[in-house]
């Protein structure tokens, strides 16, 4: 058993309505405070999510939306869909600011090279489009993936020297890994052979020397680039297709998102699940990790955006927690820090506590005064002493401490 576990909190922190279609992708924009979405509604938006709403308009496309990826500086989106053209956006004001012409058929996916130069894209004519970001999308390759083969997903390596894409051809049953060089536009590794249904979805490592793959057979595997070798045994946990996976900037985690309503999160290292799986209502189609690996952005087929913290516990963290049962603020300290009382400008988030020990239950909570807010911790005090009977001791008694912002 591993040291160090990670975990989700089991209900959302927050969960935004507002699309009418499903989402079909998810990404987060540089400093976590927002994130955008693609949907089968034709429309790529933004999201404030320290509002809990939508940014500004839609920015629209002539069909569904299938294919989405931003800039590492946060300053444009990339879409492309059924109209089988890549719309660049501008972040800041939602404008179109340039529109190229690709595929001969449905774009489905799209990603930027790690120095915003290069973006690629596939679809399902089996062709892989480079193009030349400062050269107005000028295509630098059109690599063809196969007769009959259709490409659901495509990842630049961390070095931006390599690209990986899953090529899949239902007739054929072939679903395969494919390896390109970026400056020559050559195979240099496949067709690896990687799952026994559709893939959705490649992922390089942190390192660039491992690859990790999603897919219909409901799994989740790793490779090692050096001999194409699957390292260990598939990842096993979903109950349907795996639709999308995300790794933790740490490289240390993996989220995914799948048909069988759920997201999941696994340590990369053993390829163990960890923690309690995120039920949503309906099939999850897309799931990012936040800049700071410390939320999750998941939605599918609910047509909502959901956002939920993951808990990290090692021993030295639980260790850090027992003094303050030993040396807990109370009310006079808060009072004699703050000008008011802070009962009525607090909300506890979320039923169930997220630490529990002699002294009491910790929840979540946020503590908002003259229109800001901040993450705190609520703690239910035991208020009863060693000597006290039954009666007294099924009784708590909230307290609010600033001492622990969550964020």
């Amino acid at each position: 058993m591993s040291q160090q576990s990670t975990h989700l909190t089991e209900k959302p922190l927050m969960t935004i309505s507002g699309q009418e279609g499903y989402t079909q992708r998810i990404a987060y924009l540089p400093g976590g405070e927002r994130a955008v979405t693609c949907s089968g509604d034709k429309t790529v938006r933004i999201w404030d999510l320290e509002k809990g709403e939508q940014e500004g308009t839609s920015m629209m496309h002539e069909g569904w939306v299938l294919g989405l990826a931003v800039t590492r500086d946060g300053k444009r989106i990339l879409s492309g869909g059924e109209d089988k053209r890549i719309r660049v956006w501008d972040v800041e004001t939602h404008g179109l600011v340039e529109e190229w012409a690709s595929q001969t058929s449905s774009i489905w996916c799209i990603d930027m090279s790690p120095d915003d130069q290069l973006t690629a894209s596939g679809g399902n004519d089996g062709e892989i489009v480079v193009r030349e970001m400062k050269e107005g999308g000028n295509i630098k390759h059109s690599i063809h993936a196969g007769t009959g083969n259709s490409v659901s997903a495509l990842c630049f390596s961390p070095n931006g020297e390599k690209l990986a894409c899953a090529v899949n051809n239902f007739m054929g049953k072939i679903y395969v890994i494919q390896l390109y060089d970026i400056e020559s536009g050559e195979l240099v590794l496949g067709p690896i052979k990687a799952h026994e249904h559709w893939v959705h979805c490649v992922l390089w490592s942190l390192g660039g020397d491992q690859l990790f793959s999603a897919s219909d057979d409901h799994t989740i595997r790793c490779w090692n680039l050096e001999g194409a070798d699957s390292i260990g045994k598939p990842w096993t946990g979903h109950t349907r297709g795996v639709y999308s996976i995300s790794l933790s900037p740490d490289g240390t985690k993996i989220a995914s998102a799948s048909r069988d309503k759920t997201v999941r999160l696994w340590d990369v290292h053993s390829g163990d699940p960890t923690g309690h799986p995120l039920h949503h209502e309906d099939w999850v189609c897309a799931v990012d990790f936040s800049p700071s690996g410390e939320f999750l952005a998941s939605g599918g087929y609910d047509r909502k955006v959901s956002i939920w913290r993951v808990l990290r516990w090692d021993d030295s963290q639980k260790q850090a927690h027992h003094p303050l049962s030993d040396t807990p603020w109370d009310l006079d300290e808060i009072h004699s820090n703050f000008a008011h009382d802070l009962t009525g400008h607090v909300v506890r988030e979320g039923e169930d506590p997220f630490a529990c020990g002699s002294f009491g239950d910790i929840y979540r909570g946020k503590f908002r005064m003259n229109k800001r807010s901040i993450d705190v911790a609520v703690k239910a005090i035991r208020t009863y002493s060693t000597h006290d009977g039954d009666y007294a001791k099924k009784n708590k008694v909230s307290i609010v401490e600033i001492r622990c912002p969550l964020c």
